[in-house]
């Protein structure tokens, strides 16, 4: 086998077209190359065995199926029409609108159909099947890893994109879709058609567009996205060859148990330096060299008189040695012990085996100069129009996740003073029944309390002005503490898929004209506001935005990059948003706008889709009663009494009530202007909207 070539977009820039249609040849002489495998295996009897191999082998690679996009979305380009295409091809990746339906979940139903249902696992649970060789997980690693530092890859990933979508489905699972089962399953491994999950109809074609964008935006860009179409080429390449080479050792008795030995070779050789061989090596030594070279203690097992060539079941090392009352008992697993017999069987056939291959390349991430930055320690914001600012990307160095910790910290320390001091907070005990009932109460007090207020004092035109100026940094990120979501391990939850489709629905469903953002600027253009793109410096130091306008933003910037630490806390805050102004306030501020002529289209919106029957209220309720049930099982009362602590205090922290002591208010101030910097390191990276420097 030969090594892939490396890439340098620098000395030797790849053309995105060449390299689109060499994926093109590649996947169909690959498809040729495992239909022939998969025939061979039928005509042997073996085709369940090859089956297995495959999807065994290709399961890490599974695991990434839309990933590499999970980091693209994010408060700075929340407005960005490229982007929001980007986040509708993930959206589409995961199957939005269900828990489970993502690509990989697909696969995980045409493993279990074949028989390999230990693979039916979370992404990171693959990690422990010993079963799958260690160089199968090197490029869904570094996939993985690209994801997470989007601010850097940003235009490699859509490179990525547009070429994986260009392979569409994988060779080796196209060479096995004709096999019985899920046919649709199989169909939504194809990363050039839509799951049906979005309004895509051709993914490919919208990954292409958004290539081309990108590539629009100059030179530098367009190599970089030119780049990552010809890495992940290079490296589908090679870990192409790593599978062929399992299928082959799958298929053939005398691979397989050579895989066996070497995997096994090193804690062996910690034994038997007293039993020696035939040829004078003792077994420990020939284990030793084994670890790279298992041919010659091969060679001396199958001359011992422990092995009858052809006849595994009269063989002692299998019912004997190896068995339940051998010494080496447990030694090896069934799995195991189904490779060497079928290596003693095969012993008796006269035709020679193909010699084991030397490893392939194994795919690493791509090396370039732009991973320079990653030695970043971050920025530690001076006040809070800088850390609005630094906020808006979506990866956090460490300094500036500290800051956002000790910020969310401090935020949650004075909602939890407002527990219990007002009527409306969260019931003090969860219980099985939910909290449906609950939010149908607080619904009737909002529009209560609507039809009591609405004979009250009309604010003046400047007041409602000044309002929805100040509430700009917030609408403009509207959504914004669920941007944790998008990463595909929580957006696929039975908890965590309606906080994603939430979002989804805030940035408008990867349409621009449906934007949430993008609707308030336009409330705010009738006033004769024009404000800076909401991810430049230019938006977070206007003089306009009182600095108290910020403090609030901040903390949803913060928590929505901090999901799995602030979980329960983010799942109460969530359910606030979406409640507070259902039924009251957002009719209140109907009358208000529609009075002095402005629109209400971003008022009507959320009252409707914030509903509490089928609406983003609803989800948020249901979002949290699933994440207690499954708290409930699995802790103890007190444990879950804590938990529920915390998802009350994050309902609090959407409003905390003013503090009470003088040392409260005193510590309170420091929510508006945070902390001094410590460092002022490098400045972040923050996603820029395609075509806007």
């Amino acid at each position: 086998m030969t090594e892939a070539a490396s890439v340098d977009p620098e000395t030797d820039p790849p053309n995105l077209a060449v390299t689109l249609d060499e994926a093109a040849s590649w996947r169909d002489e690959q498809v040729g190359a495992y239909r022939q495998l998969t025939d061979s295996a039928d005509r042997a009897g073996v085709s369940e065995t090859l089956v297995q191999a495959l999807l065994r082998q290709s399961g890490p690679l599974a695991s990434t199926l839309g990933t590499w996009l999970q980091g693209m979305s994010a408060p700075g380009v929340f407005e960005d029409e490229v982007h929001l295409r980007i986040l509708a091809l993930f959206a589409d990746d995961i199957g939005v609108g269900g828990p489970r339906s993502s690509r990989y979940d697909a696969f995980k139903v045409v493993a279990t159909q074949h028989g390999c249902p230990e693979l039916a696992v979370e992404a990171d649970e693959l990690a422990a099947e010993r079963l799958v060789r260690d160089h199968m997980f090197a490029l869904p690693a570094a996939l993985y890893a690209i994801s997470r530092r989007s601010d850097v890859f940003a235009p490699v990933i859509t490179g990525i994109d547009v070429l994986l979508r260009s392979v569409g489905m994988l060779p080796c699972w196209e060479g096995l879709r004709g096999s019985e089962g899920a046919p649709a399953m199989w169909a939504r491994l194809d990363l050039a058609r839509s799951t049906g999950a979005t309004d895509i109809a051709d993914p490919l074609d919208v990954s292409r567009d958004v290539a081309e964008k990108f590539g629009a935006t100059g030179e530098a860009t367009r190599r970089q996205v030119a780049f990552g179409a010809a890495w992940m080429l290079d490296a589908l390449r090679s870990w192409n060859e790593l599978l062929l080479d399992e299928a082959g050792a799958a298929l053939h008795p005398r691979r397989a148990m050579e895989q066996l030995i070497r995997e096994r070779a090193r804690e062996g050789a910690v034994y038997h330096q007293n039993f020696r061989m035939s040829g004078g090596d003792t077994l420990s030594e020939l284990l030793e060299r084994a670890k790279t070279d298992p041919g010659p203690l091969l060679k001396e097992l199958a001359a011992t008189r422990m092995v009858k060539p052809g006849n595994a079941e009269r063989s002692s090392l299998v019912n004997g040695l190896i068995g339940p009352k051998g010494p080496m008992f447990r030694v090896f697993s069934a799995d195991d012990v189904e490779v060497i017999s079928k290596w003693i069987d095969s012993l008796a056939d006269s035709e020679p085996e193909p010699a084991l291959q030397p490893p392939t390349k194994v795919p690493s991430a791509p090396a370039s100069g732009v991973l320079d930055r990653m030695t970043e320690d971050g920025v530690v914001p001076a006040d809070i129009r800088e850390a609005y600012f630094v906020l808006q990307g979506r990866a956090l160095a460490p300094a500036t996740r500290d800051f956002a910790l000790r910020y969310v910290k401090r935020w949650l320390g004075q909602a939890k003073r407002s527990l219990g001091r007002r009527e409306r907070s969260l019931p003090e005990q969860w219980t099985p029944a939910g909290l449906r009932p609950w939010l149908l109460d607080m619904h009737d007090e909002h529009g209560a309390e609507f039809e009591t207020g609405r004979s009250g004092d009309m604010p003046t035109r400047e007041q409602v002005i000044d309002e929805t100026l100040q509430l700009a940094p917030l609408t403009l990120i509207d959504g914004s503490w669920l941007q944790g979501f998008t990463d595909a391990g929580l957006a696929t939850t039975r908890y965590g898929f309606p906080l994603f489709e939430t979002y989804w629905d805030e940035l408008g469903n990867g349409e621009i004209e449906l934007n949430h953002p993008r609707i308030y600027r336009d409330v705010l253009r009738e006033m004769g506001i024009e404000l800076a793109p909401t991810g430049s410096r230019e938006f977070a130091y206007d003089t306009r935005f009182r600095e108290e306008s910020l403090a609030r933003p901040v903390y949803w910037l913060c928590l929505g990059k901090l999901p799995h630490t602030f979980m329960p806390e983010i799942l109460g805050m969530n359910l606030a948003m979406e409640l507070s102004g259902v039924g009251g306030s957002y009719r209140t501020a109907r009358r208000f706008l529609k009075h002095y002529g402005f629109s209400t289209h971003f008022v009507d919106l959320h009252n409707t889709i914030d509903n509490v029957s089928t609406g983003h209220s609803a989800w948020a309720a249901d979002a949290i009663d699933t994440h207690m049930r499954t708290m409930s099982k699995l802790s103890t009362p007190a444990e879950c009494a804590a938990e529920w602590e915390r998802v009350r205090i994050g309902y609090e922290s959407l409003a905390p009530l003013p503090s009470s002591t003088i040392a409260d208010r005193i510590g309170d101030r420091f929510l508006s202007t945070p902390w001094k910097p410590r460092s002022q390191g490098g400045s972040l990276f923050h996603h820029a909207p395609v075509g806007v420097s």
